[in-house]
């Protein structure tokens, strides 16, 4: 009976260590036969792609060997000063300071520099640049101050080495802001090249707030022609972000006795609103998209933070003259809301915010001596809006200039000095003479 169990000449991978060339497929049992066999589709493709297996091994691992190469020095920044808080207006702020130190570690034996800088930049980015993917049309980087430490080739030797920079930060600065157009952020550049051309850098954000200090509330007055209502609120002249502030509201006018008419308040809304404008200039390679340079495509964009309705909470009085109605309520910015300070800076970025009140009112016929009150039909939208200054809390904080010392301008005159004094004095040794005298007798 045959067999059923048949061979197969099975291929094998057979290494080939010589000069690092890796083998191929071959037969093992047509191994013996002189005659060279044409090597298939199959063993051609299976050559190939082990060769490209060796040489992509071989490449990544050259690149992760230099990418493991320590680099010879590092930089980093530790930051001194509180943190940055301009207070006052932008007009009237005297700015803060920025103090730090930059450190060098040199990790070999010895590293030489060429230079070795620290400056402090401001980054304003549009999120919608004229074209997306370039940079320059993207964001825009100004300096502000520099600090030059080494100019020419220095020798350092292992360890640290520190310099120390200070800086007054100007009040006029708009403060950090990622609204829904743009953003502006300061950073803090170190940037330090050696002798071999080995760039050595680090970056390290600075966060720069604005205060206003808290002031007495605001009285604001609004009329609504050709009625004779009239609306009188009390504002905060500040409000943060995080908290709720109380409004008081007083509206007079609602009787009028000649046409037996009275206003009824319906419903009262407010709403706080962000409003955000952005100008994003293009960069000189994309000018011609926009009709030249020097020009810029204009955003705005309307966000609500905050809104409530009231139905009902308010107090009617039609007992005097004209009558008043007078409603108090509380409003605010959620701390979940991702809400801004306000912003306006030259470079094309606004950010402000608006309170808007809407009133609702209807008019009512009240005959006199009669207690029958019957609807007109007719009604009236009261819209008002008031700008709200949104900063950060002032706190504890105080400006930097009431911190220091007075300076030797502001030292006031010294107080007089005391005159010479002159009196009839007896000599130490007449004195103990005298007393001697005085004991014997």
């Amino acid at each position: 009976m045959p067999s059923l169990i048949r061979s197969f000449p099975v291929p094998h991978y057979l290494p080939n260590a010589h000069n690092g060339v890796p083998g191929t497929i071959i037969d093992i049992d047509a191994a013996a036969v002189v005659k060279p066999r044409p090597r298939s589709v199959f063993n051609r493709r299976s050559a190939d792609y082990s060769i490209k297996s060796y040489k992509s091994h071989k490449s990544s691992k050259s690149s992760s060997q230099e990418s493991l190469t320590p680099a010879p020095a590092t930089l980093n920044l530790q930051i001194e000063s509180p943190p940055i808080v301009c207070y006052g207006a932008s007009n009237e702020s005297s700015g803060a300071l920025l103090s730090g130190m930059l450190w060098l570690t040199v990790d070999p034996w010895e590293c030489e520099f060429d230079s070795l800088k620290l400056t402090f930049q401001s980054v304003v980015s549009t999120k919608k640049p004229v074209v997306v993917g370039c940079p320059d049309c993207t964001s825009k980087t100004t300096d502000l101050q520099t600090w030059d430490f080494v100019t020419s080739a220095h020798s350092f030797s292992h360890g640290l080495h520190n310099y120390p920079f200070s800086y007054l930060v100007p009040g006029n600065l708009p403060a950090s802001t990622d609204s829904q157009l743009g953003t502006i952020k300061y950073q803090l550049l170190a940037r330090g090249t050696t002798v071999a051309g080995v760039p050595v850098q680090f970056t390290q954000e600075v966060k720069v707030a604005r205060s206003l200090l808290d002031r007495n509330d605001r009285n604001s007055l609004r009329v609504f022609p050709p009625t004779n209502l009239a609306a009188t609120l009390t504002l905060p002249p500040v409000i943060h972000r995080g908290g709720s502030f109380p409004i008081e509201m007083r509206l007079e006018g609602i009787v009028s006795r000649t046409s037996l008419t009275r206003w009824r308040l319906r419903k009262a809304t407010w709403r706080i609103e962000e409003r955000s404008r952005m100008v994003s200039p293009a960069c000189k390679l994309h000018a011609h998209k926009i009709g030249g340079e020097g020009k810029g495509v204009k955003y705005e964009d309307i966000k609500i933070l905050a809104t409530e309705e009231y139905k009902s909470g308010w107090k009617t009085d039609y007992s005097n003259a004209d009558g008043k109605i007078e409603f108090e309520f509380c409003a605010g910015i959620p701390a979940y809301t991702a809400a801004t300070d306000d912003v306006d800076n030259g470079a094309g970025l606004a950010v402000s915010h608006n309170l808007v009140l809407e009133l609702i009112v209807g008019e009512e016929y009240c005959p006199r001596n009669s207690k029958l009150v019957t609807q007109t039909g007719s009604a009236r939208v009261l819209r008002m809006q008031f700008n709200m200054a949104t900063t950060a809390r002032s706190g504890m904080g105080i400006s930097w200039e009431d911190e220091c010392p007075p300076r030797y301008d502001d030292v006031p005159g010294s107080p007089p000095t005391y005159q010479a004094f002159e009196s009839a004095t007896q000599p130490v040794d007449e004195l103990e003479i005298s007393r001697g005298s005085m004991e014997s007798a």
